[in-house]
């Protein structure tokens, strides 16, 4: 572009500029590859740049979980089921571990405020 020209967007440049974001590319990358300053593309692209990262995972979303639930493919599953239900796999062991120590930290401190309970009366 001539220096002093104003930018005007396309839609081919705005379908870069979302592709581009959507793929992990900075701001300033951005600018470079079409040719102008910072300011420029988020004064032109501001809706492009704020939605791509959003619809790039949601499309993401969408085909893990319709692998998860038509293709029945178990990683898709767990993997869905640890991220969005949270779910957490945990030796068993280990938490009758904590739970041990938490126990014994419970009598500890019992067993501290009885004697001093018992030294103010």
């Amino acid at each position: 572009m001539a220096q002093g020209a104003k930018h005007k967007p396309t839609i081919e440049s705005r379908a870069q500029v979302a592709a581009l974001k959507s793929y992990g590319h900075t701001q300033e990358e951005i600018s470079t590859f079409l040719n102008i300053c910072k300011d420029t593309l988020t004064y032109y692209y501001s809706r492009e740049l704020e939605t791509a990262a959003i619809n790039a995972n949601s499309q993401v979303a969408k085909r893990l979980f319709n692998r998860a639930t038509k293709k029945d493919d178990l990683s898709a599953q767990i993997f869905w089921l640890k991220t969005r239900a949270r779910w957490r796999t945990e030796d068993v062991e280990s938490i009758v571990d904590q739970n041990n120590a938490l126990r014994e930290e419970v009598i500890l401190l019992r067993e501290q405020l009885d004697s001093k309970n018992k030294k103010e009366y």
